[in-house]
């Protein structure tokens, strides 16, 4: 069944009221928590656990039936309909004060997000998109940038220790004017859903479905394009990706695959 306006705009209220509560004790926490880390090696702190329980509470009780998912309580990304979130993406640069961190939720129906919120709690800037509806900032629309590559901010996002792709990197900043790294998926997304940035790679990366699913339908809604690598579409748990604005994106796409294809995938 189709997920009612009504339904939507109630959840976007319910989460932007439930983060505005928390805002204080985040502003409070940042750079100045503990942490702990996970057998991953990822930190985690009190702040993630708080919120994500407190948005699981909210969305529960707005509809007890929709799934509720997250990085900290884990994820069955088989349900039909679910509400997934990562209540602080960029836990180490909350942990050490640095301005890139954010609240990110998505709502999940039949493999794909339809609504998305990011919320940048240092800035109070609001980011949220509905799937075929465009994107807002605090209630204003936002669009993509119409850059050239030439004069395009690229975020590069990898983990990348394959010594036969070494270069990679100098041999991209040949053809953009900066890779600048913001140590954040969701302020990344939603600097390149408001035309601040202008394009983000994901390669052999370590980041889950939560860090990507809300902003990419975010980029998408602004006037962006997302596609996997090596796909002509896009599946929120592929992330292997590209997002990025429609005057970078064909060429931008077109150098990583060149570059992996030619070394071997």
């Amino acid at each position: 069944m189709p997920i009612a306006p009504e339904f939507l705009t109630a959840a976007s209220k319910r989460i932007r009221a439930t983060l505005m509560e928390l805002r204080p004790q985040l502003l409070q926490a940042h750079g100045a928590i503990e942490h702990e880390l996970k057998d991953d090696a990822s930190a985690v702190t009190e702040m993630d656990l708080l919120v994500e329980k407190r948005l699981h509470e909210a969305l529960g009780e707005l509809d007890p039936t929709i799934g509720l998912a997250g990085e900290e309580t884990g994820a069955d990304f088989d349900q039909e309909t679910f509400w997934l979130v990562d209540p602080i993406d960029g836990t180490e640069p909350f942990i050490r004060g640095l301005p890139f961190s954010t609240n990110m939720i998505a709502l999940i129906h039949h493999g794909e997000p339809i609504m998305s919120v990011i919320y940048n709690f240092f800035l109070d800037e609001y980011y949220h998109a509905v799937k075929g509806e465009g994107a807002t900032m605090n209630g204003h629309p936002i669009h993509v940038s119409d850059r050239p590559m030439d004069r395009a901010y690229v975020v590069f996002g990898s983990k990348l220790k394959d010594p036969k792709l070494f270069g990679l990197t100098d041999r991209l900043r040949q053809r953009v004017l900066g890779l600048p790294q913001m140590a954040g998926a969701g302020y990344t997304y939603a600097s390149i859903a408001a035309g601040q940035l202008d394009g983000l790679v994901a390669y052999n990366g370590r980041g889950k479905p939560w860090d990507h699913a809300p902003g990419t339908l975010l980029v998408r809604e602004a006037g962006g394009r997302v596609e996997n690598l090596f796909s002509p579409s896009y599946d929120y748990r592929n992330l292997e990706l590209v997002a990025a604005a429609p005057s970078i994106f064909p060429e931008l796409k077109q150098f990583f695959e060149d570059e992996i294809s030619a070394v071997g995938k």
